[in-house]
């Protein structure tokens, strides 16, 4: 795969003991996303929710399994796991096509390691284009995952600065800092690759709401 990062796959973290395998979950809007707007789902999304609560409540109303590994859920952003075959697939949304992109870096990040143990201390820039919307998209999460594997920089908020829909060109920010698997940040699992298969991106009107679906090689 692309990607291979010291201690790469589902490695421990301190204690030696891996982290769970991931289940389905469904995130909550942020605080960071939009301020003082009420949280908007994809209507399975919604569903699902009110299944989670009902099934945890008996347990305290969480829904969990014990040993299940979440991140904080201070940060959660508009994503869902989901699952496809031996790989997994990442569902974003949010008011903007632009919004809906950032997700799904996020996303994608989660999935490696918990962002509730990442700090904004440092930055990365993005520069990156496309011939049209799914090849600019993939190139937006290929180039983040690049740094990733070169430099170890995890993006635990992403803003993209500049979206040009003529020439598809996209300048982005992350906002994050360098991993430390096993003395920082848990490890998670290795993203070897974006793919194209099965990718959707669905757009309500150009500046509306859009909902995305990528799936990654794990």
């Amino acid at each position: 795969g692309r990607c291979q990062v010291e201690g790469g796959g589902r490695e421990a973290m301190d204690g030696g003991e891996p982290l769970p395998q991931r289940r389905r979950r469904i995130k909550a809007n942020s605080a960071e996303a939009h301020e003082g707007e009420p949280a908007t789902f994809p209507a399975a999304a919604q569903e699902q929710d009110a299944g989670a609560d009902e099934d945890g409540a008996g347990e305290g109303g969480s829904g969990r399994e014990d040993g299940e590994w979440f991140p904080d859920q201070t940060i959660y952003g508009k994503y869902e796991y989901l699952d496809h075959t031996a790989d997994v697939q990442f569902h974003t949304w949010g008011h903007s096509l632009s919004e809906a992109m950032e997700q799904q870096v996020v996303c994608m990040f989660s999935y490696i390691t918990d962002l509730g143990t990442v700090d904004e201390v440092g930055e990365s820039n993005v520069e990156v284009s496309g011939h049209d919307m799914q090849s600019l998209l993939y190139a937006f999460m290929d180039e983040f995952l690049y740094q990733f594997c070169v430099d170890g920089f995890v993006a635990r908020r992403v803003s993209i600065t500049s979206f040009d829909r003529e020439t598809w060109k996209i300048s982005a920010k992350g906002f994050g800092e360098k991993f430390q698997p096993r003395v920082k940040h848990p490890q998670g699992t290795e993203i070897k690759a974006i793919t194209y298969s099965a990718m959707q991106i669905l757009e309500a009107e150009e500046g509306g709401s859009a909902e995305i679906y990528v799936i990654v090689d794990i």
